[in-house]
């Protein structure tokens, strides 16, 4: 009798964070080859004890080009670009994520906020339907 390997399921870590949120929706994101960003570059300050260095690594990455209250990931997917801001529990955004999403929302940007695994797995689904109804159309020209 040939051997058959049985298939078990990789049992998932419970969703515990926003840093848990967003690593579990970027593996569901490069699974179907969208291309993620991170820029959640102003989280690891906290990871700076030293004061003055702190002070002197927000400077940095601001002068790099970081933006006080940008989104934390951005995907590039269809010829679009989406900026998603994360949140748990009953997380809120901060005036400069507000005005930044809102700066990014007026330059025509899709910007959205997940709170959950379910929001980015929808959007997804969104995306591959949207996609194969452009390429029915094209198909179809």
């Amino acid at each position: 009798m040939p051997y058959q390997r049985q298939l078990t399921l990789k049992k998932e870590k419970p969703i515990n964070s926003e840093h848990d949120l967003q690593k579990r929706c970027v593996e569901k994101l490069r699974a179907h080859n969208m291309l993620c960003f991170c820029t959640d570059v102003f989280n690891g300050i906290g990871f700076i004890r030293d004061i003055p260095h702190k002070a002197i690594y927000k400077q940095h990455i601001i002068a790099l080009g970081a933006e006080p209250g940008q989104p934390d990931l951005i995907i590039l997917h269809n010829k679009e670009v989406t900026f998603v801001e994360f949140k748990y529990g009953k997380g809120k955004k901060s005036e400069n994520q507000v005005a930044c999403c809102n700066k990014l929302e007026k330059m025509g940007y899709e910007v959205l906020e997940w709170r959950e695994l379910e929001q980015c797995q929808k959007w997804i689904n969104e995306q591959i339907q949207k996609k194969s109804v452009n390429t029915l159309k094209h198909e179809v020209e």
